[in-house]
């Protein structure tokens, strides 16, 4: 375990074998979706499956590490670390999204430290091997970089709308976003740990509580069980976004 984060290194992850993306049930989450199994096979020969499991440390900021990851299942946290050694929390990334693209974009390194936050299974390929099928599959490389852009798009969205309002609206904009991003079919999704709200929308875990245990009151937070949970959407919406 990392003694400064708290967090279990990225040594405690596990390869569950080679990824056979022609096979894949995730497929149609993924970049590869409209690319043919014959060309998957061929290309991505390389590509490994790995699990890690929750507060795990999938790579650190500034590290040198040459691999891109795609997220088959759960949830990873994009850290940025301030120089005072505060930890903010500027992303969120679920299934079908990636990890690393700033590699193809010209960086040397990691910008953030990626963390996961539920179980996770992601597929790893090497930032060579992508550039290397470039000729071969261009369409699924322009994907790729088409994904970087839109994630940063969507998180300059995110720091704007967890960035302004009273501390009722930033945790019900919060609140819609886990919804609208990472719910599964029924609605339903994780309530991620006060900790990590806090570190998205820089409001203290007490009034955090505070604010989830008045929704719950109000009865437009509905616990199912664990840290699952169900909203009513509509109400959020009024309170993130009041006239």
């Amino acid at each position: 375990m990392d003694q400064l984060t708290g967090k279990t290194g990225c040594s405690n992850h596990r390869r569950v074998g080679r990824a056979h993306c022609e096979w894949c049930r995730f497929k149609k989450l993924m970049l590869c979706s409209d690319v043919s199994d014959s060309a998957i096979k061929n290309a991505l020969k390389a590509a490994s499956q790995y699990r890690y499991p929750s507060n795990t440390l999938i790579y650190e900021a500034g590290s040198p590490h040459k691999y891109i990851y795609f997220i088959r299942l759960g949830m990873v946290k994009l850290e940025y670390s301030a120089p005072n050694g505060e930890n903010r929390i500027v992303r969120l990334l679920g299934p079908g999204s990636s990890l690393g693209l700033e590699l193809l974009d010209g960086a040397n390194f990691y910008n953030h430290n990626a963390v996961t936050i539920s179980q996770v299974d992601l597929c790893r390929i090497s930032k060579e091997i992508i550039e290397h099928i470039e000729p071969i599959l261009p369409h699924l490389c322009r994907r790729i970089r088409e994904l970087l852009q839109s994630q940063l798009k969507l998180a300059d969205q995110w720091v704007f709308a967890l960035g302004t309002g009273k501390a009722k609206q930033r945790v019900a904009h919060l609140i819609l976003i886990l919804y609208r991003n990472f719910s599964d079919s029924n609605g339903a999704f994780v309530l991620i740990h006060r900790n990590d709200m806090a570190a998205m929308i820089s409001i203290t875990t007490e009034t955090i509580s505070r604010t989830i245990a008045e929704f719950k009151r109000k009865k437009i937070l509905f616990k199912i069980e664990g840290n699952l949970y169900h909203c009513d959407v509509s109400a959020m919406e009024k309170i993130a976004n009041p006239i």
